[in-house]
């Protein structure tokens, strides 16, 4: 949509669950960045306000900030698809479809796997009845993870044995068990169908892996930026991460993570995340900014992605 004087922005941020702090951090960074680009801005943080009440502040379009289910799944932006509000971000078949990462594997595997160039995924590990993994197909180290849900919160590396933890802070979720592939940590951010480039995460040393901790802490995790990989899988990352936003029906920006095992030179999608987060220490940011992008264009350029699905 076309940015217009005194275009006024509806900015929705914190929500429910575990990734509340994470969207009140983002939208901080983007609500200044709107007042940047000369916007009015009105924040509303839909826990603690009335979904109804969101006709009345006659908003021009809507910034979603939120993460998780709350912002990520395909509800509030079917409720403003209904409002006719336009809105950031990927709109409900997408939203849906990336939150839920097993039906995100079978639909991206179905679509590339008769292609010159199909994404592969970690081979995905049954969970029996008693909490253990069905080992006739893999051995070693598996991953627990929700099958829904972001930020890396309920993951864990199961190393040794073959049993699903008991106490696990996702066991509230649904669980799903991938093997555990790989030596580094990519992503890739995807802007106006245009993907920016690919940086290698390395999590800080007290952190077994890149987890919520190494996220979102000052100095938890090291950005190599750009990785320090082949040409060949640095372009095969940036050609999978806009294949997958394109395949889903992505909007605006997308980020996909991957993992990449150099002793085999094979790449493994991950997931792609629809609400990549915009704090201080967020990955899409800083790409942006590798491609001078400042923070300030990136959000104009998302809010001119802004539509609703009729």
């Amino acid at each position: 949509m076309r940015i217009i004087d005194n275009m006024h922005v509806l900015l929705l941020k914190g929500g429910y669950g575990s990734e509340r702090e994470v969207s009140l951090k983002s939208a901080e960074a983007c609500s200044k960045a709107i007042k940047e680009n000369g916007l009015k801005v009105t924040e509303i943080d839909i826990s603690e306000t009335n979904l109804n009440d969101l006709i009345n502040i006659k908003a021009d379009v809507c910034f979603n900030a939120l993460h998780g289910s709350s912002g990520e799944n395909g509800s509030i932006q079917g409720l403003l698809n209904l409002l006719k509000i336009p809105y950031t971000h990927s709109g409900v078949t997408a939203s849906a479809i990336a939150m839920n990462k097993i039906y995100f594997k079978r639909l991206v595997t179905n679509a590339t796997e008769n292609s010159n160039d199909p994404i592969n995924f970690p081979k995905t590990l049954e969970i029996l009845p008693d909490r253990s993994i069905d080992f006739k197909n893999h051995c070693g180290a598996f991953v627990v993870k929700p099958t829904n849900g972001g930020s890396s919160v309920g993951v864990e590396i199961i190393k040794e044995g073959n049993r699903v933890p008991i106490i696990n802070s996702a066991t509230s979720y649904n669980l799903m068990a991938e093997e555990y592939v790989g030596s580094k940590e990519l992503t890739v951010t995807v802007l106006q169908e245009q993907p920016l480039c690919v940086t290698e995460i390395k999590a800080g040393q007290d952190k077994d892996f890149y987890n919520y901790e190494a996220k979102y802490e000052k100095n938890g995790s090291i950005h190599d930026i750009p990785a320090k990989i082949s040409k060949n899988t640095y372009n095969q990352a940036m050609s999978w991460a806009l294949r997958v936003h394109q395949i889903i029906g992505c909007k605006g920006i997308s980020r996909s993570d991957f993992r990449y095992d150099d002793e085999n030179d094979k790449l493994y999608m991950l997931e792609i995340n629809t609400q990549p987060g915009m704090t201080e220490t967020s990955l899409s940011p800083e790409q942006a900014m590798f491609c001078n992008i400042t923070l300030k264009n990136m959000v104009k350029i998302i809010i001119e992605e802004a539509s609703y699905e009729c």
